[in-house]
Formats: structure tokens, sequence, C-alpha cells
């Protein structure tokens, strides 16, 4: 098998310079089909900061300036690896690459399928792909009620790779302050400062929390001045960018993520990796990951307004009952080794790149 892994849009200002979700996955994509013996051409924009990241999975590598919408080098350069290396399947991870793809594909008179990887909220923009990969089965629904055709749309999850050197972590009973983490850019999106209004809330009825952030992002001033304004500037800090996953985990107790708006939420995985209890929204993708009562708590994100007082309960019914959070946290981490390790997801995008090349 062949493939051409596409990945040019970019933004520094929101990345600053670290491997987030769509970058991740397309990385893991190239990595992951190496590994099974896939051909693999990882195409991406030039002087990204990937490049030292797509060296390590052994894939062939394109670099095009991808200027604009219109930059008719590099869609000529792309027409060139087209048909020089003659792909079984092109995978897309954005919208200009599904646009360069489908231009080179013409230029070189050549069938082969071009599948996209819808990582964002509008399902619908990819429609000019002959196959649609989306990051939960909502999205995937939604695209087969739209009338796209059932057989040319899939689901498949995001994965994370588990440490060479990985061990469980056991967790220590909950502490006197109750310790809160997220993980994630730091973006309005994320209602990262529901869980700081949630602090004082908390506060307010002598329940001590403290919260902390791994992540970058343009709203942290505006979350630090909320804490201010609030009193809880001592109960909340923002770490910056986490690299050891494993002593951010070791060193809370629940793991909350209560998203307006997630595809997928991939930091969840790492919570359910670590053993961590986990607060999430009924966003698509933590919806889809995470079973209320089961293997975590959800709240719901539809009342605005409701949203810090729903977070407050659900910190207390785990400091209430640390024994259900064990065993959900301990139920979660079965679910993660069920469905989304880099071995098992990768397996799954294998398959469905077979069975669209057997229909091509």
């Amino acid at each position: 098998m062949k493939v051409v892994n596409i990945l040019l849009n970019y933004n520094r200002a929101n990345h600053n310079n670290k491997v987030l979700g769509v970058e991740r996955c397309f990385v893991d994509y190239s990595k992951y089909l190496v590994l099974k013996g896939v051909e693999v051409v990882s195409v991406i924009k030039s002087k990204i900061f990937l490049l030292d990241e797509i060296k390590k999975t052994n894939s062939q590598i394109v670099e095009l300036p991808a200027i604009n919408q219109a930059d008719i080098y590099s869609i000529l350069k792309l027409a060139w690896v087209f048909s020089k290396f003659n792909p079984d399947i092109i995978i897309c991870h954005s919208g200009r690459a599904l646009l360069y793809a489908r231009l080179a594909r013409f230029l070189v008179l050549k069938k082969m399928p071009i599948a996209v990887i819808d990582h964002g909220t509008n399902h619908l923009k990819f429609d000019k792909a002959d196959y649609i990969l989306t990051v939960n089965s909502f999205f995937c629904d939604e695209l087969i009620k739209a009338g796209r055709p059932a057989n040319r749309t899939f689901n498949i999850p995001n994965m994370i790779e588990i440490p060479q050197d990985f061990k469980e972590l056991i967790k220590s009973p909950f502490a006197k302050k109750i310790r809160l983490g997220s993980l994630g850019r730091l973006a309005t999106e994320k209602n990262f400062d529901k869980v700081i209004k949630a602090i004082k809330i908390l506060k307010d009825q002598n329940v001590e929390v403290e919260f902390s952030i791994g992540g970058v992002g343009i709203e942290q001033k505006k979350l630090e001045d909320l804490a201010r304004e609030l009193g809880v500037e001592n109960n909340f800090k923002i770490l910056g960018w986490v690299d050891n996953k494993r002593d951010f985990f070791s060193n809370i107790d629940i793991f909350i993520l209560p998203s307006k708006y997630e595809t997928f939420g991939i930091a969840i995985l790492d919570a359910m990796l670590y053993s961590t209890p986990i607060i999430t929204s009924n966003s698509w993708g933590p919806d889809e990951i995470i079973e209320d009562g089961i293997t975590g708590l959800k709240i719901s994100k539809d009342d605005d307004s409701q949203i810090a007082n729903l977070i407050a309960e659900a910190v207390k019914k785990l400091i209430n009952n640390q024994d259900l959070a064990k065993t959900m946290a301990s139920r979660a981490k079965m679910e993660f080794f069920a469905k989304y390790t880099a071995e098992i997801v990768s397996d799954k995008l294998h398959k469905i790149c077979e069975k669209i090349i057997s229909e091509k």
C-alpha cells in the first residue's frame, strides 16, 4: 500500500510550536502506517516546526510553500509527487490539503481516492472529498443524514501512544485541598473560566480546591484576571506546556475538561491512561468517550449560566464518594486499552484504507 499523508494549514500563534491534536494525528498516521509496512509520503508546509517529528516516522517527506489557496507551484509539485509515487490513497488533514490534492489529481489524470480526516466542527465543508473520516460518531451520523453515502463515511477516533517505560499510576487518596487539573489550549471554548467560577462556589461552601491548567493560549490573561476578580488567584495556576504527563497526573486528584465545543478531547485519553477520575461535558467527543457514572462524570454544556454550578456539584460528588471515583477511573483505563491505544486505532485506520482502495 502507498499513502500520501498531507497537512498544510498551520497557525503558529495558536500552537507555540507544540504538537497538538491535528498535528499529533498527522504524525501518528505517518508513523503507524510505516510501522505496518505501508509506503508513506508525508507532505507538510515548508519550514514548519513538525519537520523533526516527521523525520522520526521514517516516511518520505515533501515540503510545499502552500502560501495561499492558489499557490500554483505547490499544486504542481504535489502533482509531480502523485505522478512519481503513484499512491493508492491520499489522506488530507485540512481544507487546503484537500484543495491541493484534488487539483493535483486532476492534473495527473489518475483516480486515486482522497480521504479527509475531519478534525473540526464544520463537518460539511469536506463534501468534495471522496471519503470523510470523522473523529466522533456524531459527525459521522450527521454527514449521512445530510446525504453522504454511508460507505464513504467512517468514524475513527484519535489515539495516544503509550510511553515505552509506562508503569501503572497508583493514585493516592484525594488531597485535603482537592487538586483539579486540565490540559489543553487556553481558548474560550474550553470553558476553563467556568472551572475558576466553580472554585469560588466551592470555596464559599468551605470546600478547598485548587486548579492547574497545563497549556498555552490567548486566554491566559483573561483567566488570570478572572481568578483575581473572584479572589481565588491563590487557588489557580497556569503551568504552561506540560511534557511529562505522568508527573502532571500524579499531582492532581480530578481531571476536568468541561468544553463547550470538543470534537474529540485527546487529553481525556491521557487521564484514562493515568487512572485519574474525570469530569467532562457532553460535547461531541467527550460525550462519546465517557459514559456518565461508569467511566466518569458528565455535565451539560447547554446552559452556560449553570456550568460552574454543575462543575462544583460534580467535584463534591467525587469528594464524597472516592470509591466511586476510583472505580470509574479504573473502568476508564480499561476502556482506553480496549479502544484508544495507537496500535488499536492504527489497525482500524489501516483496514479503512484497505477498504477504500479495494473500492476504487
